[in-house]
């Protein structure tokens, strides 16, 4: 009798062992991984608009678990993959260097020093109705306008008019801020020194905007030496329009689209 009880003992002592394995499983706590890691941030400065790729792992594929702030502004990811984030620069931030912080969940945060450019720097174009009035009329007759402001301060602005001709124009820039009050806060001052093909100083205004699309700028300069006759510069406080008072409107803006 005892030989054929035992394999009943063996089967229920494997049921209890079973069951209290069960009961273990269930009362151990998953603790989710929060910890990130960045071995990249290309570039690390660049103007507002500008994208960002940050590389590294753990990253999830979750924009909600991510806290991005730049320059205390909360960023919403562009793209999120478990090894890179893709951001932009958000349009509200000063130049000059801030502070760039990436924290998933409840994990530890990583801060990266990011320097934010002039926005007038990168490439942009005017052409068909962005190309101002005065320029597009007589006796320029201008059909594109490609502008190039680099970050050391030099420019290159190549414009060709109807008949195919292209001119360009090299020379340096000097960009501040506006300090105008609201709304025209955000317009900066401008000016240019050209060295070629002749020397000549413009002076005058911009602001770039950041759409869901593209990257708008508007521009509107006007010649201060040597001196033209009636012809004084736009301001930020008078806003776009303002040159010489105001009496030739808004046919010396000009619009650019940010190339890159």
């Amino acid at each position: 009798m005892k030989f054929r009880l035992l394999p009943f003992f063996l089967v229920a002592a494997m049921m209890v062992f079973v069951a209290c394995s069960d009961d273990d499983d269930g009362d151990t706590p998953v603790t989710p991984n929060n910890t990130i890691t960045i071995s990249n941030v290309v570039p690390i400065s660049g103007p507002i608009g500008s994208e960002v790729r940050i590389t590294g792992s753990n990253f999830g594929t979750d924009a909600a678990e991510l806290n991005i702030t730049f320059g205390g502004v909360t960023v919403t990811p562009v793209s999120v993959k478990d090894n890179e984030i893709i951001i932009t620069v958000p349009a509200e931030l000063p130049i000059g260097t801030t502070n760039l912080i990436i924290q998933r969940n409840t994990g530890k945060a990583i801060t990266i020093q990011y320097t934010v450019q002039d926005p007038i720097v990168g490439r942009w174009v005017s052409e068909g109705t962005n190309v101002a009035p005065l320029l597009s009329g007589q006796p320029f007759h201008i059909r594109k306008i490609e502008a190039t402001f680099k970050e050391d301060g030099s420019y290159l602005v190549v414009q060709t008019d109807s008949s195919g001709t292209s001119l360009t124009l090299t020379g340096t820039y000097v960009a501040d801020e506006g300090g105008a009050a609201a709304p025209n806060d955000m317009i900066r001052t401008i000016t240019v020194n050209q060295a070629a093909p002749t020397s000549v100083t413009a002076e005058g205004i911009y602001e770039v905007t950041v759409g869901t699309t593209e990257i708008m700028m508007q521009y509107e300069i006007a010649q201060t030496a040597p001196p033209l006759t009636g012809v004084t510069k736009p301001t930020p406080a008078a806003g776009f329009g303002s040159t010489s008072g105001g009496v030739l409107g808004t046919i010396n803006v000009q619009k650019y689209v940010k190339l890159d």
